[in-house]
């Protein structure tokens, strides 16, 4: 009896394999890259420019650009199928990038395209294009010798595993969207005098691209989200709080008042809502220093030479993120995520639209601890 069951099984399993579908991927045109505009042509269709891997018996895999417009993502992908003698596929999407223009209109609508996918991974890396992005990945293809949807896709992993800029992937965008208190953000391309880079960190109010914050900014916010373990930055610090301790080497500029240090930092932020009736915040940064260099050599005997130092950057990287606050919230968007900090004490009782209205009025004390653990080349 359990031969026969199992005999049974066996061909009930041998019949349901043989209803899957199949495709020889020497006929797939796999999409690696996508980027996704208003079509200048047509502007009530989006236009979207694909990059694809083609695989042929013949010759070793190569890469192609394609375009398409229609009044869906879809649609745009079958017009775009049109133009080749492969059958393109999703499946490998890495990396989807937004035009300016249609990223200021919202992009929501386009996640959830995405979303309900099942084969599209939800650690899918998205961006912001400076222009078009069709502009941004023609002239890449174009004029460089490389796949420029693997070079961006490549290039903004490394930032965030150097931690200059905070991680988001589909799913951390798309969680933050809906998570009331907080705004997201997403890396900005551009290609700079055909150089391929991450410009600047894209601030989000919602959906929608409204503004941008300096690489340097980027760090300072990703310290907000998570535990930085390493990653560099420049100071500039008065000259004269260190003038008795400089080795007398001539500076480069003899007139400025101030001298320059280049440092890692490693460290976090922790902020809390101190005064709930004033909405008064407070976010503490403990931070670990390795100098590595400066503009004029200083002369470390003392932990009192330390001291001055640690006092120093601790200022300058203070009024840092007293700038980076004051940009945020004049965009009335909040990467930071105060408003999920003033929810959570409310009991969860709070909406976008009222954190909208409480953002402009925000105070924030910045206080930071900087500890200074190594000196570097300037010992």
């Amino acid at each position: 009896m359990r031969l026969k069951r199992f005999f049974l099984l066996s061909i009930i399993l041998c019949l349901l394999t043989s209803c899957v579908d199949s495709s020889q991927l020497e006929k797939l045109g796999i999409i690696h890259t996508r980027g996704v505009d208003i079509s200048e042509e047509k502007p009530n269709e989006l236009e979207t420019t694909l990059i694809i891997f083609q695989f042929n018996a013949q010759t070793d895999m190569i890469s192609k650009t394609l375009s398409g417009t229609g009044h869906t993502i879809k649609e745009a992908r079958e017009q775009a199928n049109k133009k080749s003698s492969f059958a393109l596929t999703p499946g490998q999407i890495r990396l989807e990038v937004y035009g300016k223009e249609i990223a200021e209109k919202g992009i929501l609508n386009y996640l959830k395209t995405l979303t309900r996918d099942a084969r599209v991974s939800d650690t899918m890396l998205l961006a912001v294009s400076d222009t078009t992005a069709r502009e941004l990945l023609d002239v890449g293809q174009s004029d460089t010798n490389m796949d420029i949807g693997q070079f961006f896709h490549s290039l903004i992993t490394q930032e965030y595993k150097k931690d200059t800029i905070p991680e988001i992937a589909l799913h951390d965008f798309t969680h933050i969207y809906f998570d009331v208190g907080q705004d997201p953000f997403l890396p900005v391309l551009t290609m700079d005098e055909d150089n391929p880079q991450i410009s600047a960190l894209g601030i989000f109010q919602g959906d929608k691209y409204v503004g941008e914050i300096s690489l340097e900014e980027a760090l300072l916010l990703n310290m907000t989200q998570k535990h930085v373990d390493y990653a560099p930055i420049e100071l500039e610090i008065p000259r004269a709080a260190l003038e008795k301790y400089l080795a007398g080497t001539e500076p480069i500029d003899p007139n400025s008042e101030n001298m320059y240090v280049r440092i890692g930092i490693k460290g976090e932020t922790t902020s809390k809502l101190t005064d709930p009736e004033q909405l008064g915040f407070r976010s503490k940064v403990d931070i670990d220093v390795d100098l590595h260099e400066a503009s004029e050599e200083v002369v470390i005997k003392d932990k009192k030479v330390a001291k001055v130092i640690e006092e120093e950057l601790g200022k300058a990287i203070k009024k840092k993120y007293e700038v980076l606050f004051k940009k945020v919230q004049e965009l009335n968007a909040d990467p930071i995520g105060y408003g999920r900090l003033y929810r959570i004490k409310n009991n969860n009782k709070l909406t976008t639209e009222e954190w909208r209205e409480k953002f402009p009025e925000i105070t924030v004390d910045f206080q930071v601890d900087v500890n200074l653990v190594h000196f570097g080349t300037i010992q």
